[in-house]
């Protein structure tokens, strides 16, 4: 959703900040038959756009399996203690 809002796949939109710290996770590519490691940050500093709103739950498991939750903010990294998650770019 960042694009909705002025960034893009691989760009913060404008007012928010880049957090430090990232996961990754891999991805297979049926069509080359290439398996890529993605890394992903998240964008912070202002709440979500309302019009662009994506809340995807699908394979999410309890926060006990953190890895296959959606609920993990990484804006803890981002500069100026900016907590509020705003979208996540790759």
């Amino acid at each position: 959703i960042c694009d909705c809002s002025g960034g893009s796949l691989t760009n913060c939109p404008p007012g928010t900040k880049l957090a430090s710290s990232s996961w990754v996770a891999s991805c297979y590519n049926p069509t080359d038959k290439q398996t890529y490691l993605i890394s992903y940050r998240d964008c912070c500093g202002q709440n979500v756009s309302g019009r662009c709103a994506c809340l995807n739950t699908e394979g999410e498991l309890p926060v006990y399996r953190p890895e296959f939750g959606n609920d993990i903010i990484w804006c803890f990294g981002a500069e100026d203690d900016a907590m509020t998650y705003h979208c996540t770019i790759s």
